[in-house]
């Protein structure tokens, strides 16, 4: 008796039914990737379960074809969404997740800088009618340096007012405009997803720039005293709030794909204050339509 297909006792349909925390190794661009794959149906109300080991069968299945070797993580998230829905009986949607770190060079202080990024993918079947939806996502998270805009403006006007005796007004305003002013400032974290059909793609590096040029400054892992105090100095002059941030991704992603017919992107930025208990946070989700009456 097939169990998983007898009649539950609650006849109720259920939107994900799956594993989560699938363990696999993938060869990217020539590098090894540990990723974490989570992959799901849905449920009849009429079926008692699914066959979860099909989903780890489908997953080594399309690894095994391979060699390993993934162009794309999204487009290999969506093979596995397609063998899936295939091989579940009666299922209507499939999703499969894929997250990984991934390293990437950075042309910084006239040198090569190798940094650690978060790679997220994620391929969604949907069936509609006689043939199926195919929609995927591919995104990154990344970690720079922002300053607060606030209390630098505070602190510009305090120190206004403590040398007014010693320079006069345009003496003052210059002297503001050349230094630096304090402020206070803390890692922030972006997150960019852009989701596009299947026959539309954007390359992961790119986003990664787009992320990067929305800080303040990014950060290093090793940094000498003059590339630190550069660092410094590049946050304290372009002080962004959260909200600037999240503007700046949509910004920068839209220069590189203005012409993206049928994407979606999601923007969030999360902001570890330095002087409050709690996190900053801001978030816009918008497609590339939208975005085009913004910035055409």
């Amino acid at each position: 008796m097939d169990v998983q297909n007898s009649k539950p006792q609650v006849l109720l349909g259920l939107n994900k039914v799956g594993c989560k925390g699938i363990k696999k190794q993938i060869i990217r661009d020539g590098n090894t990737l540990y990723a974490d794959i989570d992959a799901y149906v849905d449920l009849a109300g009429d079926k008692k379960g699914i066959h979860m080991s099909r989903i780890i069968e489908n997953i080594d299945e399309i690894i095994e074809k391979t060699d390993k070797k993934v162009n794309n993580c999204e487009d290999f998230c969506v093979e596995i969404a397609k063998k899936i829905i295939e091989t579940q009986n009666g299922a209507e949607r499939s999703e499969v997740n894929l997250t990984a770190d991934f390293s990437t060079q950075r042309d910084k202080f006239g040198k090569g800088v190798e940094k650690i990024y978060k790679l997220l993918a994620s391929g969604i079947i949907t069936k509609k009618e006689h043939n199926m939806e195919v929609r995927k996502k591919i995104g990154c998270k990344a970690i720079g340096l922002n300053a607060c805009p606030c209390a630098q403006e505070t602190i510009k006007q305090r120190t206004a007012e403590k040398i007014k005796n010693l320079f006069n007004e345009k003496q003052t305003n210059k002297i503001l405009s050349l230094i630096p002013l304090v402020t206070h400032n803390q890692r922030a974290e972006i997150t960019l997803i852009v989701e596009t059909p299947e026959n539309e793609h954007v390359e992961l590096e790119d986003l990664v720039d787009a992320c990067e040029n929305s800080f303040s400054s990014e950060i290093f892992e090793m940094l000498k005293r003059p590339e630190e105090a550069s660092v410094v100095e590049n946050a304290h002059t372009r002080p962004l709030f959260v909200e600037d941030s999240v503007r700046e991704v949509a910004r920068n992603f839209y220069k590189t794909y203005g012409n993206l017919k049928k994407g979606i992107i999601t923007a969030k930025v999360k902001s570890f204050e330095s002087i409050h208990p709690h996190d900053a946070f801001a978030e816009c989700k918008i497609s590339t339509e939208d975005l085009k009456k913004i910035f055409k």
